[in-house]
């Protein structure tokens, strides 16, 4: 029988659930770079896939953020893997976001761009070398967008470099790219008398190459008739786009909000243009793009309806695109089956909300609303498709991640903080294509038959993909494999990644049917074993390998590298410090949040400096630097003053605090009043801020103060004092030490007891008060 594929575990995607009744195509080849395919491992495969199996193959990829790593170490492997193997045609790409980029790449590398180590591949050299502090560029930061584009423009300078070496002859793909406008079309229906604003927008490109020495021919690939819209990116007079041109598109599909600001591209409506498919520069218009993710993260209805418009069969059996496509076509062609790349579909059970964690609150409710709708919104396309066409389940490809990735954390973003990351990841998708082809290949094939990519395990580049395979596969050769300076923060990524797939299965024990997954060591997780150890690894003390209750993703993930020995090089953390890895980070985007707050409009900056640091606070709470408050209460009104005693992220906790009092002032503001006589009290000491205690809801804090009361009843210490002061708290000036206890909410409403101690002397009686005070505190 077909094999079920179980629920895809996506944090972005819940509407792939729909895939669980489809049937699963191991894939088995992938042209020149990539992959995938489609061959039923049971003997009752249907008639298409037993006789000739598919004729070409579509793939798609997601957006992944840092991720995108993983996707390119994927898609490295099944490329070098595939050569000279039962190759599959790779006749169309579709991506998203930061699957655009990669899908380029695979198209390149299909076409004859090839690397016999990861480090000399394409893939490597667009992502694993680009950190957060090549894309934070406080200089570049604009009111739109924190992060810079220019790390990512240098590196498309190599890819335009490779580009007009040219492509092989034979190459024939076309790109679909998902993108979003800032500001949205109007269509009209109704005889235009209805307008429909239209945000999502769809761009198909046709690349051929033309010979080495060349650089390959690229033009719009539409028609004016076409029911997807696609719009069409600005050409020459001959109707070919020029390199910058597809550049600047890939750039607008991964131009997330906040983080880039909008691309702008030069495009014209496929109705506008004089000449179809061409976009003359006098026709064009300059409109502004953002992430292609935003609205359709996984591009898989544009590849199906591009293959059912464009593509037919040949006299030979072959598919090869039609040119102009033709939108009223109603099925899609059979030979070709459909890949679907997304870093976030595991093949282990991702850990479900711990129970009474659903909100309670207002706040807490619309913020899982906004996530349930941001997460439908992003793969609202997919579901259509398959309510549209199920068939098309039957005939797709869904290869999953098998471990843990070192970049998941915060939101995918965590790889850009540490090159280490991005590399465990790189080879992580290594692993996942490599397991993906194993599986293509198992039945029928002996050992000398099998990719050509497995002879290179521990050659050059491969130790560290030879030592992850070794250790994921509990081969005896890890032993050996995985030993070396060189690997030594491998070996902790290895570690964590075992760590954290088997506290995920352990939590799920019961959950799912035996056989749900195709993981070994998540079957002995949920038998109860604990992780093994990766050779090599040699901590001063193996820690808790289990995710506490209330310890976030990215915590427990900077506790048990601290606990291997992980070498923080880029965060500038000493080795082993994971608790301020975290704040090292935190710190980061701290930085670039005030940064965006700092170029905003004037009547803006206020808002979005508030905002901003409440988002980055619900990592890591961080202190202001500086910060003013005001309080009021029934004794005493307070103005004070608190500064970190550090400006590192790395502090204890301490801070340096002063404060004004002023106590009786109804005797100076009104007449006949029976309060304390005024004085102004002039105090400083030492404030401390728990860092277990601090939260982006609320703040506390302890201060021991000391210094002097000034008092009107004696000219503020000119005069005597009479009666030993004991009438009045405020009778003498005297000095004061404090205790102050108090409390922050969200950084702005203050509440606070200061307990007052006004030691004795032979002229003065020994008293105490206790000033409670509510207020406001202002980060300056």
């Amino acid at each position: 029988m077909a094999q079920v594929i179980p629920e895809m575990q996506s944090t972005r995607s819940p509407a792939t659930s729909i895939l669980r009744d489809g049937v699963f195509l191991v894939a088995r080849v992938l042209a020149g770079a990539l992959l995938l395919l489609a061959s039923n491992a049971s003997a009752q495969a249907s008639p298409l896939v037993q006789t000739a199996g598919p004729k070409a193959v579509s793939l798609t990829v997601s957006g992944g953020v840092s991720l995108g790593t993983y996707e390119a170490g994927f898609l490295y492997y099944a490329g070098t893997s595939s050569q000279g193997e039962r190759a599959v045609d790779l006749r169309l790409v579709t991506g998203a976001s930061a699957g655009s980029l990669n899908a380029l790449l695979a198209i390149m590398a299909t076409c004859g761009v090839d690397a016999s180590t990861p480090g000399q591949s394409l893939f490597w050299d667009i992502w694993v070398p680009i950190g957060f502090n090549d894309l934070f560029v406080p200089t570049s930061t604009t009111p739109l967008g924190v992060l810079s584009r220019e790390a990512l423009e240098r590196r498309a300078s190599h890819v335009e470099q490779a580009w007009s070496r040219g492509l092989d002859r034979s190459c024939d793909v076309v790109l679909g790219v998902s993108t979003t406008r800032l500001s949205p079309r109007a269509l009209q229906a109704a005889n235009g008398r209805l307008d429909l604003p239209r945000l999502e927008e769809k761009f198909a490109i046709r690349i051929q190459g033309r010979g080495p020495g060349r650089p390959p021919r690229a033009t719009n690939y539409t028609t004016r008739e076409g029911r997807r819209l696609e719009l069409l990116l600005e050409t020459d007079d001959q109707g070919e786009i020029p390199f910058a041109n597809l550049r600047e598109l890939l750039l607008a599909s991964m131009s997330f909000p906040i983080a880039f600001p909008p691309q702008p591209l030069r495009t014209c409506a496929p109705k506008a243009s004089a000449k179809p498919g061409v976009c003359r520069p006098s026709e064009a218009q300059r409109e502004f793009f953002i992430d292609g993710g935003v609205f359709d993260n996984t591009p898989l209805r544009l590849a199906v309806g591009l293959a059912r418009d464009g593509l037919r069969e040949t006299t030979d059996g072959k598919l090869e695109w039609r040119p102009i496509p033709q939108p009223d076509t109603r099925t899609t062609p059979p030979g070709i089956a459909f890949a679907f790349l997304d870093p976030d579909a595991t093949e282990y059970p991702i850990a479900p909300p711990q129970e009474g964690t659903r909100p309670v609150s207002l706040p807490g409710t619309l913020a899982e609303l906004l996530a349930a709708f941001v997460d439908t919104a992003r793969s609202k396309e997919l579901a259509m498709l398959l309510e549209e066409e199920p068939e098309i389940a039957k005939r797709l490809t869904l290869p999953r991640r098998h471990f843990p990735a070192a970049g998941a954390p915060l939101f995918a973003f965590l790889g850009f903080f540490e090159k280490s990351f991005r590399v465990f990841d790189f080879y992580l998708g290594m692993y996942d294509a490599r397991r993906m082809m194993d599986d293509a290949f198992r039945e029928g094939r002996t050992q000398a038959e099998r990719p050509r990519a497995a002879a290179m395990d521990g050659i050059g580049g491969w130790q560290p993909f030879a030592c992850m395979s070794a250790v994921y596969d509990s081969l005896p050769s890890a032993e050996q494999v995985c030993q070396g300076e060189a690997l030594e923060d491998f070996r902790a990524l290895l570690q964590m990644s075992l760590d954290q797939l088997y506290d995920a299965c352990s939590r799920s024990a019961g959950t799912f049917p035996p056989g749900t997954w195709r993981n070994a060591h998540c079957d002995r997780a949920i038998a109860g074993q604990p992780p093994p150890h990766v050779p090599g690894l040699q901590p001063n003390a193996w820690p808790d390998w289990k995710q506490g209750k209330e310890e976030s993703e990215l915590a427990y993930s900077m506790r048990l590298l601290g606990a291997y020995g992980f070498g923080f090089q880029d965060l500038g953390v000493p080795k082993g410090q994971g608790d301020q890895a975290v704040l090292r980070i935190r710190h980061a985007l701290g930085t670039a949040a005030h940064r965006l707050a700092a170029v905003q409009p004037a009547a803006d900056k206020p808002t979005v400096r508030f905002a901003s640091k409440l988002a980055v606070d619900s990592i890591s709470y961080e202190p202001q630097r500086l910060s003013l408050h005001i309080t009021m209460g029934p004794t005493e009104s307070e103005l004070g003053l608190s500064v970190g005693a550090s400006e590192t992220p790395l502090s204890s906790g301490l801070r340096f605090a002063g404060a004004l009092g002023f106590r009786g002032l109804e005797d100076v503001l009104s007449s006949g009043s029976n309060s304390d006589p005024f004085g102004v009290i002039v105090v400083g000491g030492l404030e401390f801020q728990p860092r277990a205690e601090q939260t982006f809801l609320s703040q506390s804090r302890l201060a021991l103060r000391a210094g002097w009361l000034f008092s009107a009843k004696d000219g503020y210490g000119t005069s005597l004092c009479t009666n030993r002061g004991a009438s009045h708290v405020t009778a003498c000036s005297r000095p004061v030490v404090q205790g102050l206890v108090g409390i922050t909410f969200l950084e702005f409403l203050r509440a606070q007891v200061v307990g007052e101690w006004y030691p004795g002397s032979s002229s003065r009686k020994t008293l105490w008060s206790v000033a409670p005070g509510i207020g406001l505190e202002i980060g300056l």
